[in-house]
């Protein structure tokens, strides 16, 4: 890549610059040191560095382009203190956080609200990531025209409040009475729909009872006991769908009660 004139920065995991983590101080002796804490390591032709900088945890960096020098400072909240301290930066921490986006602040922001899959199956794996990648991507966006726009700070809804309503649009989603499901329409947010209850059968062996053919594109579950069909034949008075076939009347049945 440096001979295209491609230069990179960015995190590394430690098991891929093992000979670099040979040479630089381990974790408990950063933390020793306290935050702020910083060594490098480069390589001979002086085109790569690998930088280890400790914050709330060590950071593994590596670039062609930045190095340790020079180093800044910043804001980092301290929970000990309950108050914002000074962090000494160094520049290759400087330079990535200013210019990260993209796949890194997607990857960031699915690492915090993930959902929980437990099954092996890939399509089913899949659909759950792309999900939430587009999540990520859509708020990411969401947060970046409201930062043009001016839009204060605090108006600015958090991703974990965007995960949450997801989280009640699937569940919702998941609730529908047989009204419902006739006009193809969810219920409100809040709603917990019912399931209508099947009426007494001093109700049902009243004369008062019509069958009504229903315009639905799937038919529904008969209500009739020990009957597995489905039908589109509803009764007027009762509201619950049963079978009305020459084979099968449990119209009939359901209302005298046999």
């Amino acid at each position: 890549m440096l001979k295209d004139d491609i230069y990179l920065t960015g995190t590394v995991m430690k098991g891929r610059v093992k000979q670099a983590m040979n040479k630089l101080p381990d974790d408990k002796t950063l933390k020793h040191q306290g935050r702020g804490a910083v060594s490098t390591v480069t390589r001979a032709d002086g085109k790569l560095c690998v930088v280890k900088w400790y914050d709330n945890k060590p950071v593994v960096m590596h670039s062609t382009v930045h190095s340790e020098q020079p180093e800044d400072t910043c804001q980092r909240w301290s929970k000990k203190g309950k108050k914002y301290v000074t962090v000494t930066r160094p520049s290759i921490v400087h330079e990535y956080n200013s210019k990260m986006g993209g796949v890194d602040m997607s990857d960031r922001m699915m690492s915090y609200y993930r959902m929980s899959v437990q099954t092996k199956k890939w399509t089913i794996r899949m659909l759950m990531h792309f999900m939430d990648l587009a999540l990520a991507n859509s708020w990411l966006l969401y947060r970046r025209d409201n930062q043009e726009n001016g839009t204060p700070r605090k108006s600015i809804m958090k991703f974990r409040m965007v995960f949450l309503s997801k989280c009640d649009v699937l569940h919702e989603g998941a609730h529908f009475t047989e009204e419902e499901n006739e006009n193809g329409n969810l219920p409100p947010p809040g709603k917990r729909s019912r399931v209508a209850p099947i009426p007494h059968i001093s109700v049902r062996s009243s004369a008062a009872h019509l069958p009504e053919m229903v315009a639905l594109k799937n038919p529904m579950r008969c209500r009739a006991q020990g009957c597995n069909g489905k039908s589109r034949v509803r009764c007027m008075t009762c509201n619950v769908h049963l079978c009305l076939q020459s084979e099968r009347n449990c119209f009939a049945a359901f209302h005298t009660g046999q």
